[in-house]
């Protein structure tokens, strides 16, 4: 039977009803939480048997819990840099490759479920009813499962690191600089780069020129002035879509007092960064592809992009409130343009290979 319980932050049974370790065979659901990441905190909880919950398949739950559909972000760079290095002939060590490959999604994994579990512990994924893979606010796992599978992955990612590194030991300072960001963006408790104006850049590095020079040194390439800017190119278009999610959350997380640069800018000045970021990405795509790789792609690719970015500059402008139905669909438009771009440079570079 299911019954409601209010906690206060100061209430000693508060942390292990977040954490979800008061009972072995409940979980605490988050229903309301009031004054989220101050002294004056209150959750209540709604305590429902295991047994009641309406919990998917395992599958469902752990392709949920790791957020599969992030898995873009990685695969993708990996893709054109990998597209690339065989183009040029440049990759020494197929084995190398596949150990950083398989590396590189178990760090993934284990960011976003520490993500997960630093969102839910300071309220984000509780007040945000769409942020999250919202395994925690639904019973599917307690938040210190999920923080106990990040560092599972955490050690097996490490442990995938080792044969690289003794392969290529100038991998070992990418990896080095990479877990320095990685600690103060994600896994330090108190202040994660989501809540600090300009933090986004730790995600900029760690999905930009730090993740494509590292990959490429890791199969026995040279470091080449390529690499570094299709990361910086690429790590852009990352902070495109961030930039674009905290602006559809920027009510609710101003509310709550979550900071991040969107929420610094304010509603007006945050539509003329969202269009000034993705013509940006547009304009450094085209100087990349002139310098590094072929003109006629990046002439051609450039001006669809643009084109068909027409409709989604529109809506920026004639949006007027950050509240309504509006905000869903310039985050639609949005998406929808990052995915066309990165589709049409995969097409790109399959292009290349057949070639």
């Amino acid at each position: 039977m299911s019954h409601l319980v209010t906690l206060s932050k100061d209430s000693p049974e508060f942390e292990s009803y977040l954490l979800g370790t008061f009972a072995s065979d409940k979980r605490a659901l988050p229903v309301q939480s009031l004054n989220v990441n101050s002294a004056s905190e209150t959750v209540t909880f709604k305590i429902v048997p295991v047994s009641e919950l309406n919990r998917p398949s395992w599958f469902v739950v752990a392709l949920k819990s790791v957020k599969v559909r992030s898995f873009l972000l990685l695969l993708v760079p990996l893709f054109l840099v990998l597209t690339k290095n065989i183009v040029d002939k440049t990759g020494r060590d197929p084995f190398t490759t596949i150990i950083a490959t398989i590396g590189l999604i178990f760090t993934l994994i284990s960011v976003n479920l520490r993500n997960d579990f630093m969102d839910h512990i300071k309220g984000v994924d509780r007040i945000i009813a769409n942020s999250g893979s919202r395994s925690i606010q639904n019973g599917w796992l307690t938040a210190i499962q999920v923080k106990n599978f990040s560092s599972l992955f955490l050690l097996l990612a490490g442990i995938c690191a080792i044969p690289v590194v003794f392969a290529f030991p100038e991998v070992a300072i990418v990896i080095a600089i990479s877990f320095a960001v990685g600690l103060w963006a994600q896994f330090k408790r108190q202040n994660s780069f989501k809540y600090q104006i300009g933090g986004e850049f730790a995600l900029f590095l760690l999905l930009g020129p730090l993740l494509t020079v590292g990959y490429q040194l890791s199969m026995g390439a040279r470091l080449d002035q390529e690499i570094f800017w299709l990361g910086c190119l690429w790590g852009w278009g990352v902070l495109f879509i961030v930039h674009l999610k905290n602006f559809t959350n920027i009510l609710p997380s101003s509310q709550a007092g979550f900071k991040n640069t969107v929420n610094w800018l304010g509603f007006d000045n945050a539509r003329r960064l969202l269009a000034f970021w993705w013509l940006a990405f547009i304009g450094m795509n085209l100087a990349y592809h002139y310098i590094f790789a072929g003109t006629y792609w990046g002439f051609y690719l450039s001006v669809a992009v643009l084109f068909v970015s027409g409709s989604f500059i529109s809506k920026l402008k004639s949006i007027s409130s950050p509240v309504g139905s509006e905000l869903r669909q310039v985050f639609k438009y949005g998406l929808s343009l990052f995915l066309i771009t990165i589709g049409l440079w995969v097409f790109e570079c399959l292009w290349y290979l057949i070639a």
